[in-house]
């Protein structure tokens, strides 16, 4: 007896140790299948459901087969090709779960599901049973008259006694076949899936535009839900107004359509687009420049302010040499752009003067004129009278040159030939008049006296003319040709607007 409450006792003690140890177990053991989840879930947070069961008929949606854990990444669940999972027939099927992600990835799964009988369509067999006549005779079997038989000898009264119970049994048959006649008609399932068939596209949301943006497309707007949807806007998206705005996109795929109203936002991002005139502009000092003058700045909005961005008005040309400056272009919105632009201030002192561009009388004509000068410049061909460029041509490695005239040299009527390189230095002028073979040709000599004549300084630093520096100081209006002692000033004006030609913007 002892030993049975000993033994009793221990039982006890470890059944409570057990029921007391077991929920931690429990909690370890669910911890650890969280985890694993977690695991197989992936990046995007989203699985396919296993053991997916749906009853006959119903209405049936993607989230049924697939569980979605985050909406980090707002998937968007669609049938794959548009077709739907079919829950008329009772089986085991398997249907594919297209997952939209907002990083622009998408994701197939593939569900397997089983669907199983709706009661209220298939007849439950339990009531069928007593339809059978002969089951239904089987109760009153042992009241037959056997047990009767050996009582009254006389069969009439035994005869009713076994029909009697037999009537009631009759009406039992249509009983539980009567309800099943009224539910087959009753099937509220069915047309639920073909409104699934129509969701075509679903509307994005968060969408931005930029402001009078021309180029956009009806998939910034939604997103398709089958392969092979067409889109096309049914009214045009209003891009001129910066808010709040709503367009309307039509998707169709065969005989279905779908109109979308989409909510969208016209916002202005967009910076200015800014680039110099000249990627080295070059000016005269103490010229004077406006940042809009040197700069080309356009923009969405339409509306672009160009300044300097240290404060100036103007651009600063008062010392010669290499120079630059930012230049800031900002749109209405508060969109800034920003350039470094360089520039060379360039002083008359210090041009090199080459020997003068030689002319071929017997391959010139009154339109071409052929010849030689300092090879890799710029030849240009000014009238003598009017001063109008006539041609500017770039003179090749060896030093040939041929310049087309915009217009026919008339005879007797006198041309400049002036050959300028690209840092600045010009050649001796060649006075060319056609229907002449001669070319007198001007000096730097001749240029040098008839500038100091003019009240014009020069200074050469040695007797070679084609080494001959040349320092003037240009008054700022120049006589006109023909003018007394204008010969010298003339020529030099030449020069100048022949390096202004090449390397100066001419100012309206």
């Amino acid at each position: 007896m002892y030993m049975k409450e000993k033994t009793i006792s221990i039982m006890l003690v470890c059944g409570l140790t057990f029921s007391t140890v077991s929920p931690v177990f429990a909690e370890e053991m669910t911890s650890q299948q969280d985890t694993q989840q977690q695991l197989v879930l992936g990046n995007h947070g989203i699985e396919a459901k296993q053991n997916v069961q749906i009853t006959q008929g119903r209405h049936i949606t993607p989230t049924d087969f697939v569980q979605i854990y985050s909406q980090k990444y707002k998937p968007q669940l669609t049938f794959k090709d548009g077709v739907v999972a079919s829950t008329e027939t009772v089986g085991t099927f398997e249907t594919t779960i297209v997952a939209e992600y907002n990083d622009g990835t998408t994701e197939d799964f593939t569900v397997s599901y089983t669907i199983l009988a709706d009661p209220s369509i298939t007849p439950d067999p339990d009531p069928v049973t007593p339809t059978d006549p002969e089951e239904g005779q089987e109760p009153v079997t042992p009241v037959d008259p056997e047990p009767e038989t050996p009582v009254t000898p006389d069969p009439e009264p035994t005869n009713p006694e076994p029909e009697t119970p037999v009537t009631p049994v009759q009406p039992v048959d249509p009983d539980p076949v009567t309800p099943v006649d009224p539910v087959k008609p009753v099937d509220p399932v069915k047309p639920d899936p073909k409104p699934e068939v129509t969701v075509l596209a679903t509307a994005k949301t968060n969408v931005t535009v930029e402001l009078n943006d021309s180029a956009l497309q009806p998939s910034q707007f939604v997103s398709r839900n089958a392969h092979n949807v067409k889109l096309s806007f049914n009214t045009q998206p209003v891009t001129n107004t910066l808010g709040t705005h709503s367009v309307q996109i039509l998707a169709s795929k065969g005989s279905a359509t779908q109109t979308i109203t989409v909510n969208y936002t016209v916002v202005d991002t967009t910076k200015p687009f800014i680039q110099p005139q000249e990627d080295i502009f070059y000016v005269w000092p103490n010229d004077e420049w406006t940042a809009e003058e040197l700069v080309t700045a356009t923009d969405n909005s339409g509306f672009v302010k160009v300044y300097f961005q240290n404060g100036q008005t103007l651009l600063d040309t008062t010392t010669p040499g290499a120079h630059s400056t930012v230049i800031v272009a900002e749109d209405a919105n508060g969109n800034i752009s920003t350039i470094d632009f360089q520039y060379q201030v360039i002083s008359v002192a210090g041009m090199m003067l080459y020997s003068s561009p030689t002319v071929n009388f017997d391959k010139s004509t009154d339109t071409d004129i052929y010849g030689g000068t300092e090879p890799d410049t710029t030849l240009f061909v000014i009238t003598e009278d009017s001063e109008e460029l006539l041609a500017e041509t770039r003179v090749d490695y060896s030093g040939a040159y041929h310049a087309v005239l915009s217009r026919p040299l008339q005879p007797g009527e006198t041309a400049y030939l002036i050959a300028v390189d690209d840092n600045g230095g010009v050649s001796d002028v060649t006075h060319y008049t056609y229907g002449s073979k001669q070319v007198p040709e001007v000096k730097a000599e001749s240029i040098v006296k008839s500038a100091t004549d003019s009240q014009t300084t020069a200074a050469t630093p040695n007797n070679d003319p084609s080494n001959a520096i040349v320092a003037t100081k240009v008054d700022k209006d120049l006589p006109k040709t023909g003018d007394s002692n204008s010969k010298g000033l003339t020529v030099i004006g030449l020069l100048l607007s022949a390096t202004a030609l090449l390397y100066l913007r001419k100012r309206s």
